[in-house]
């Protein structure tokens, strides 16, 4: 028999609790069960998030929950008498009973058990499914691309080395509780680890030489890498709502450059670039640029 999970829905007050009144009425007998959760329920429909993936397939039904013998709550029909179903409405609103989903991961053909999602609606107000902030981190996030200049093996000491990024904002899809949702997601914060113990926090993606504005200066030679660590903000659409929402809460993602070697050079008179010339005194691990390749 499938329960109610603990994590998806408030489970009903001890029965224990409840005195009888002979003066009320009740569709139900004596333990007005359904009124009871209407009047506290009403106010507040609990939309829960689920686990979110592109590939997930979800099935959504409306039934009553029930008890078993042992105080188990699970997805109805009832076959006892206790239970709580459709709420108690406004005049004009239809009843709705309590939202169950379970879901399956293909190629697998295992459901999972039936969740409750709420104590029950009342038609006219839409429930909009939420996308919780564990529902966010939990997406195929890209980790954008981290650029380091000079694009080679080793970087100076004294000199800028210049780390750059692409902002562009990535569009998702998934599901949550049954509903195709749209979601937009943008770096907003990236923070460089320059592995020498210092570290860059900035909103600015950065540039590619000449008009670099993120970098930094090592001070000793060693070696390093890099980490660029990207805190994304997002908002979503949920399919059928006009409305995009903004989530509550935020992702992040992690790059890390090829090992460098910090190094000191002696500067020298040449005829030839390193692109000219990469096996120059001084040009050890250079990589050409793409035009003089």
């Amino acid at each position: 028999m499938a329960t109610a999970s603990a994590g998806s829905a408030t489970p009903p007050p001890d029965l224990g609790s409840f005195t009888a009144d002979a003066g009320a009425p009740s569709a139900r007998g004596a333990i007005d069960i359904i009124g009871w959760w209407s009047a506290n329920q009403s106010a507040r429909q609990p939309v829960v998030g689920s686990g979110v993936s592109s590939a997930t397939q979800w099935q959504s039904e409306y039934a009553d929950a029930c008890i078993d013998a042992d105080a188990n709550w699970f997805k109805g029909p009832c076959s006892l008498r206790v239970g709580y179903g459709t709420p108690v409405c406004a005049e004009g609103e239809t009843p709705r009973q309590p939202r169950w989903t379970r879901f399956r991961i293909p190629p697998s053909e295992i459901w999972s058990e039936w969740e409750q999602q709420d104590y029950g609606s009342c038609a006219g107000a839409a429930v909009v499914p939420v996308l919780t902030a564990e529902d966010f981190r939990r997406l195929p996030l890209p980790a954008p691309v981290l650029n380091v200049q000079p694009d080679g093996e080793w970087v100076l000491v004294n000199i800028q080395t210049i780390v750059f990024t692409d902002p562009t904002p990535v569009m998702l899809t998934t599901e949550v509780l049954g509903f195709p949702v749209t979601v937009e997601a943008t770096p907003s914060q990236f923070t460089y680890d320059w592995g020498d113990g210092h570290s860059t926090v900035t909103h600015d993606p950065g540039s590619p030489y000449p008009a670099f504005d993120v970098f930094h200066e090592y001070e000793a030679v060693g070696r390093v890498a890099i980490t660029l660590t990207t805190e994304w903000t997002g908002r979503y659409q949920v399919a059928g709502d006009p409305q995009w929402r903004e989530v509550t809460g935020t992702a992040t993602t992690a790059a890390t450059s090829r090992p460098l070697d910090v190094q000191e050079r002696t500067s020298r008179l040449v005829s030839t670039t390193c692109d000219q010339d990469a096996d120059a005194p001084g040009c050890e691990g250079w990589r050409p640029t793409e035009s003089h390749r």
